[in-house]
């Protein structure tokens, strides 16, 4: 009897020792569970963000809104989907331009430090006291649409400082997560080109050839050469996408052909142009160029200049003539030429397709 009630007690003590790991270990798990508000944003993928010193007026602590731009920016580090521009140069290219710091929680002036690093989404704000509440505010602003999107945090005058910015880091995360592809997106919503193409429908459409040059003044740019001729160059590619999704009949004819015929053509003399151009109605005819702009930390901006002309092949004669700027940054370089080039090729896109909608006939009923 003795040794049953020992081996009793021996096997409860192992159950109460199993459960107590148990328990320790689920609290473990959910302890290092990310809160909800941290966790990936869904839509924020390759968001560029700059965090600029906040407004605060504190004659105890003339740092303070210094501190909680810093402490602001170390919370959002670690967040999934968000490039943080380095602080150090965002001060850096203020002094560069001889900004003034005070007023940089207007918009007008955080658009427009935004623009120089190459930032989409701007955060700043400011820091205030009233009566025994502390509030931080912080203002989300996209460069590209001016839009605002506010945050803000309340909490005892004499409270933990940490503690509000680690609220207001967390409410920040869950903001650009739920706005952040509406702050960063064209002021005019959807793609203009999934319109444009659906107008040409029953249209009788003109054959084209479209022949866009490339080069970067900068580092090298590894371009995929195959026969002569480049693979998937940005303008160009945007260009021919946009025509053959509405429908276009786009010939494509040797590179090197076009490249030289396209530098030396005389519109008079349309004997001149080659045999490979012989089906064809029209020719995009053009060159770009991307440009190295700066470094801003881990950051590099270029900006892309595309001109073209839409030449007649009946005549020779220039029927329209577009040129467009843009700018990117990314982590390097290279990336960031061919995101500048590819924003330029798809705004020449949809005034290529504008232009074809004013002047070509309407569909037969």
């Amino acid at each position: 009897m003795w040794i049953l009630q020992n081996r009793f007690i021996r096997s409860l003590r192992f159950l109460v020792v199993a459960l107590c790991a148990a328990a320790w270990l689920i609290g473990s798990l959910r302890a290092a569970e990310p809160p909800k508000a941290m966790s990936k944003p869904a839509d924020a993928a390759k968001l560029t963000v700059a965090m600029l010193d906040f407004s605060a007026k504190d004659p105890g602590n003339p740092d303070l809104g210094k501190q909680i731009g810093e402490a602001l920016a170390a919370g959002l580090a670690d967040t999934p989907g968000i490039t943080l521009v380095d602080r150090e140069s965002i001060r850096h290219t203020i002094q560069e331009h001889a900004l003034n710091l005070t007023g940089l929680v207007d918009s007008d002036k955080s658009i427009q430090i935004g623009k120089l690093v190459g930032a989409r989404i701007m955060i700043t704000g400011s820091a205030f006291v009233l009566g025994k509440q502390m509030t931080i505010t912080a203002k989300l602003i996209g460069t590209e649409t001016s839009l605002v999107e506010p945050v803000s945090v309340r909490g005892d005058a004499s409270a933990d400082l940490g503690d509000l910015v680690s609220k207001l880091s967390e409410k920040v995360a869950a903001k650009i997560s739920e706005a952040g592809t509406r702050l960063v997106a064209s002021a005019e919503g959807p793609d203009p080109l999934i319109e444009l193409r659906k107008k040409f429908a029953g249209r009788k459409l003109p054959s084209v050839a479209v022949v866009v040059t490339e080069e970067h003044h900068g580092a090298p740019i590894t371009v995929v050469v195959v026969e002569g001729r480049a693979i998937d160059p940005p303008v160009e590619t945007e260009l021919k996408q946009a025509l053959i999704g509405a429908g276009f009949t786009v010939q494509d004819v040797p590179q090197n052909d076009l490249v030289k015929f396209a530098h030396d053509w005389k519109s008079t003399d349309v004997n001149s142009w080659p045999r490979s151009l012989a089906g064809v109605d029209l020719l995009i005819a053009g060159e770009s160029f991307s440009e190295f702009g700066d470094r801003i930390g881990n950051l590099a901006s270029c900006s892309a200049r595309t001109e073209i002309n839409i030449i007649r092949r009946q005549d020779g004669k220039i029927v329209q003539a577009d040129k467009v700027t843009a700018r990117a940054a990314d982590l390097s370089e290279n990336i960031a030429a061919k995101g500048a080039l590819q924003k330029a090729g798809h705004q020449l896109a949809v005034q290529t397709l504008e232009f074809f909608d004013r002047t070509l006939p309407p569909a037969k009923r």
